[in-house]
């Protein structure tokens, strides 16, 4: 980690931490099933100790990091850590495991005390054991995975499983501009994401929000698993099913508007267009939370 800040870096990763196995043995006689969940809480722990003592000794930039492993505890990782990413979400459209999980992970993570959510765009795992070899990320999965990231806490492009390294340029034109497009807003959103990060650190109030934490009433729709709001005035609902060119969104009470922009919205359910080139967010009428 030192001779990766002394390059000038101020960030980086902390990858694994999760593979205590059954039968594996600590010198203080914790039982592995317990050391499963202590163990990258103590990774974040030691992670902070050592990044706290290079900060003292070198004045300057804060250095950030985020992990993959974590747990809840008293205290858990999230009290060290800047953020968590899931890790190797397979590459394809499955519920549980590909682009959809993202969302209610997220909103669980954050409700739990780790707002700092990023995920690989395009996903990472081509191996399952449905399927040992799935696909190479399509060009429509990476749009609607950017377009998932955009306004989230962070918009990482990584590698995957097999095929190496994944960039925006490695697809069509097209599908290159569209992720331009997903930077461009998520440099816009900066702003809207830092403001409330600070105030979470005082409060316990994440930025990425979900429906019921602004409405109560929303709590059963079932739509509460699939969108969020960044602070109370921007709603984000990506396109999260292969093939979809529209959206069906849940709205909290009130008055909102497609992109800040057109005739408002009043009623709790609204259908949108949503084009492969379109990301579905609302913002609340009267504001302007995207500048």
């Amino acid at each position: 980690m030192f001779e990766l800040l002394e390059t000038g870096a101020v960030g980086f990763m902390n990858d694994f931490g999760e593979q205590v196995e059954p039968d594996m043995h600590f010198a203080d006689g914790t039982p592995a099933p317990v050391m499963h969940n202590r163990y990258p809480v103590l990774q974040a722990k030691v992670t902070r100790e050592a990044v706290d003592a290079w900060e003292k000794k070198h004045p300057g930039p804060k250095v950030f990091f985020f992990q993959r492993a974590g747990f809840s505890g008293r205290p858990g990782s999230a009290a060290y850590e800047h953020g968590q990413f899931p890790g190797d979400e397979t590459v394809d459209w499955q519920e549980g495991t590909g682009l959809p999980s993202i969302v209610p992970d997220m909103l669980n993570r954050a409700v739990l005390g780790s707002p700092g959510m990023t995920v690989d765009i395009g996903g990472y795992a081509q191996f399952t054991r449905e399927s040992p070899f799935l696909p190479a990320t399509s060009a429509e999965l990476f749009t609607r995975w950017s377009q998932e990231a955009a306004l989230t806490p962070f918009f990482r492009v990584h590698n995957s499983g097999l095929d190496g390294a994944r960039m925006p340029w490695d697809f069509d034109g097209p599908t290159l501009e569209r992720w331009k497009a997903m930077a461009q807003l998520h440099d816009r959103d900066w702003p809207l994401t830092r403001r409330p990060w600070q105030r979470f650190d005082n409060t316990g109030l994440p930025m990425t929000r979900p429906l019921w934490l602004v409405d109560p009433a929303l709590a059963r729709s079932a739509h509460a698993d699939d969108e969020w709001l960044l602070g109370n005035d921007l709603l984000v609902a990506p396109v999260l099913l292969e093939g979809a060119t529209t959206r069906e969104v849940a709205l909290p009470g009130g008055c909102w508007k497609l992109h800040g922009r057109g005739r408002a919205h009043r009623v709790p359910e609204s259908t949108v267009a949503a084009p492969s080139g379109a990301l579905p967010w609302f913002s609340r009428c009267g504001t302007r939370p995207l500048g």
